[in-house]
C-alpha cells in the first residue's frame, strides 16, 4: 500500500484536517490541542490568512500573512516575532476553521467568524507591544544568568 502525504491528500481531495505541533501559532493554535481545517488556495491568499507552506528543506508550516512584497507573501507565526519570506507558489493550503481537541464547550471556529476577525486585528495591533516585551525579557534573562552566573 503507498503512503500518501498531508499536501497528497490536500491535492486530491481539495482539504485536510491537521494537528497542530508547536507554539508558534500560540495563543489561536495549541499544540497537540487544536486542530486545522485546511482547503487549497482559490486565487492568491489574503493578508492575514493563515497558510500552510513548505519551506525549502521540506518543513511544512502554518503561519499567517502579515504583507507582500511582489510574488513574496511576507509571513510570521502569531507568537514569533520575526518574518518570513516566502514565494506565494510555496503556500499549498489556506486554513478555513480551526477548534481545540479535549475541551467541553470545543467548537469549530471558521475565519468568517466575527470574533476571529477581531481576534486577529487585535492581535497585529498589539504586535509593537509584544515583540518590546519579549525582547526586553529575553534582555533580563541574560543578565539575570550573567548575574547568577547561570550557563
Amino acid at each position: 500500500m503507498e503512503s500518501t502525504t498531508r499536501l497528497d491528500e490536500l491535492e486530491s481531495s481539495g482539504f485536510i484536517v491537521i494537528p497542530i505541533k508547536g507554539v508558534s501559532m500560540n495563543p489561536l493554535l495549541y499544540s497537540y490541542k487544536s486542530h486545522v481545517l485546511i482547503e487549497k488556495p482559490e486565487g492568491r491568499p489574503k493578508i492575514n490568512d493563515v497558510v500552510l507552506y513548505v519551506r525549502d528543506d521540506g518543513t511544512q508550516v502554518l503561519h499567517r500573512i502579515i504583507s507582500f512584497d511582489g510574488d513574496i507573501a511576507l509571513i510570521r507565526g502569531d507568537n514569533t516575532y520575526s518574518l518570513e519570506r516566502v514565494p506565494v507558489s510555496s503556500i499549498k493550503g489556506v486554513a478555513k476553521s480551526f477548534w481545540r481537541s479535549g475541551k467541553e464547550n470545543s467548537h469549530e471556529i471558521s475565519v468568517n467568524d466575527r470574533s476571529y476577525k477581531c481576534y486577529v486585528r487585535f492581535w497585529n495591533f498589539i504586535y509593537p507591544l509584544r515583540k518590546f516585551w519579549f525582547m526586553l525579557k529575553s534582555k533580563l534573562k541574560r543578565v539575570v544568568k550573567r548575574i547568577l552566573k547561570i550557563d
